[in-house]
Order: C-alpha cells, then sequence, then structure tokens
C-alpha cells in the first residue's frame, strides 16, 4: 500500500516586455516573443537530455503551444528515494537553475509544484522564477456516490 500523494507541476515560458516600445507599453515585442520560445524549446531540449524519463512519464504533458511541461499525477507514492520521482525533482531543479542564476537567469521561466497527501495539513505548494499563482490551485472537496457531479 504506503502512503499516496497527487502531485502537479509546471514549467512555463511566458514573453516578458523587456524592451522599449512606446507603441507597445504594456505588451511584449515579437522580439520577446521569440525569445521565449528559443529559451523553451533550449530547456526542453536539456530536458529530453538529461531527464528523458520525466520528459516521457505519462503524467508529462509537453504543451509547444503554450511554451509549457506541465505534469499530474493521482495516488502515487511520491518518496524522495525513488527514482522516478528523482527525475521528475531534477527537472525541477534545473528549471530553478535556469530562473536563479543571478546575472544569466532566464526572465521567462517560471514554474509551481503542488503536492496533496493523504492527510489533512499534507500539502507542499512552491513557486519560482516568473509565475502566476492562478495556474495551478488546491481544492480538498468531499465526493458522495448518492449525487451526480455538478
Amino acid at each position: 500500500m504506503g502512503y499516496r500523494s497527487t502531485v502537479a507541476y509546471t514549467i512555463r515560458f511566458t514573453p516578458i516586455h523587456t524592451l522599449p516600445d512606446p507603441e507597445q507599453a504594456e505588451f511584449p515585442s515579437d522580439k520577446d516573443i521569440e525569445l521565449a520560445k528559443e529559451s523553451f524549446y533550449t530547456f526542453l531540449a536539456e530536458a529530453k537530455l538529461k531527464f528523458s524519463g520525466a520528459v516521457n512519464d505519462d503524467g508529462m504533458r509537453v504543451d509547444e503551444g503554450n511554451l509549457a511541461l506541465n505534469f499530474l499525477a493521482y495516488d502515487v507514492k511520491w518518496y524522495e528515494s525513488y527514482e522516478d520521482v528523482q527525475v521528475h525533482e531534477n527537472l525541477i531543479s534545473l528549471s530553478k537553475e535556469w530562473a536563479d542564476e543571478g546575472e544569466t537567469a532566464n526572465p521567462n521561466i517560471g514554474g509551481i509544484f503542488m503536492r496533496i497527501g493523504e492527510e489533512m495539513d499534507d500539502m507542499v505548494e512552491e513557486g519560482w522564477g516568473e509565475h502566476d499563482w492562478d495556474w495551478m490551485r488546491i481544492h480538498r472537496q468531499i465526493e458522495v456516490d448518492w449525487e451526480e457531479a455538478r
């Protein structure tokens, strides 16, 4: 049996308005968008090379249209000693390195990791880089067998 969790994380590349352009004061330029795409594909290539087990996991979705890697797994044993968990943790660490490398930090990358364990107070929420908490949420709910889903 063992202790089980629901685990999700997302690693995303968001175009950040960095170039001065009075015509587009609030929106990323085409150059900003292109830089985010280049960063995403460079990161994806490195991830496939170093952590193919995570990228090829059944729970992983590579969303090229939104420049994102999205992972979701229900009812899993998320133990740090497990090799499959380690490759996911290493992929997350790589994205944090990209976000936090001082002057060479990539301003486009961000991520969120969430895990819910079986016990009510066992929840982990962590964000890094350029992220938005609207990407993911934790909701606990009660489900019963006598009412249809609404």
